[in-house]
């Protein structure tokens, strides 16, 4: 599995005061900086995090490096809790303020340790697996920290770790649960086209660490403007850990309905031991693309064809009048004798 640190061994420093300015005394005081590491009964062991198989009742005994960069000796508070993954992909464990439910509550360590300028202390700590424990992964992460003078009464922790993952040995499934909403957004051009924005959820429902990467399908009647994009990758997830993501899907011409459709597919964060053949998981999802500029511009087209038809109508009515009138006047004209045959005649 991917290592991945709580805080970086020697940005901690970076959490004991606010930016901008600082009282005298605060300014005066070397800032604590100090790293934690995984090892053995001597010290690092070249590890970045603690990963171990175990049976339901089976104890383990491990042990964390404090090591203090600084030049004043430190006590630092010991704690371990459950651990999760940031939507970023990044671990990190309930802070102290949260009560842990799961492996959090399997690790046995200290309160504390003192460590001098420039040393390091090795730290056992004891990871029992309750005998009911369910099978799959369970993460949970040790941790150093120390508490500094916050605003008025507040203070900061700052804390400094790595995980511990325990898998309790069982059958692994590997799932994942998704679903998915959109809306579409047109614009008042009728010449221009929409864009669609896709919401969506994939929720580890299995036992085991995953990762995955959301296909996104967006499509009309009878597959008209298909379009098909990649969701942001999702690098681990833990059991029970759900991941909200969105996308915007430009060009899209309003066809009345869109059907959404976001896939995903379980894969294994490390490769022992496998699972080939989790079923990939599709959730759908109907929206509205009205095009209601366009249906505007269509009545309004609608209108001067009707209204030119009907000008048309009356223009011929109004010329075959015309016609008819200039008929009569003529066969009018033809009828009545000559003026100088009456006379003759008279």
């Amino acid at each position: 599995m991917r290592s991945i640190t709580l805080v970086a061994a020697l940005a901690a420093a970076t959490f004991l005061a606010p930016l901008g300015a600082a009282p005298a005394v605060a300014a005066e005081e070397e800032p604590v900086t100090w790293s934690v590491r995984p090892g053995d009964g001597s010290g690092e062991d070249g590890r970045s995090w603690v990963e171990w198989d175990a049976d339901p009742g089976e104890a383990r005994t491990d042990h964390m490096v404090v090591t203090n960069h600084g030049s004043t000796e430190v006590e630092f508070q010991l704690s371990a809790a459950d651990g999760y993954f940031t939507d970023t992909g990044r671990f990190n464990m309930l802070p102290s303020d949260h009560e842990s439910e799961d492996a959090g509550t399997w690790i046995e360590l200290p309160d504390s340790v003192v460590v001098p300028p420039g040393g390091a202390e090795v730290v056992p700590f004891t990871v029992t697996v309750p005998d009911d424990a369910t099978p799959g992964d369970h993460p949970a992460g040790v941790a150093a920290s120390i508490l500094s003078d916050g605003e008025g009464s507040i203070g900061v922790e700052s804390r400094v770790g790595f995980r511990v993952m325990t898998r309790v040995e069982g059958e692994l499934v590997a799932a994942l649960d998704a679903s998915a909403s959109g809306s579409y957004d047109g614009e008042l051009n009728p010449f221009l086209p929409g864009g669609i924005d896709v919401a969506y959820d994939i929720e580890n429902s299995g036992n085991t660490l995953l990762r995955t990467q959301p296909t996104i399908t967006v499509a009309g009647p009878f597959g008209i403007g298909s379009q098909t994009i990649q969701g942001a990758e999702i690098t681990e997830i833990a059991p029970g850990e759900t991941r909200r993501g969105s996308i915007r899907i430009p060009d899209a011409w309003p066809l009345f309905t869109y059907t959404v459709s976001v896939e995903a597919e379980p894969r294994a964060v490390s490769e022992q031991p496998p699972i080939g053949g989790a079923a990939a998981v599709r959730a759908d999802a109907q929206i509205a693309a009205v095009p209601w500029p366009q249906l505007v511009v269509v009545l309004i087209a609608i209108a001067l064809l009707v209204w030119g038809l009907a000008h048309r109508r009356r223009e011929r009515e109004r010329v075959a009048g015309l016609i008819a009138q200039a008929r009569e006047e003529a066969f009018a004209q033809a009828s009545a004798p000559h003026p100088a045959v009456a006379a003759t005649r008279s």
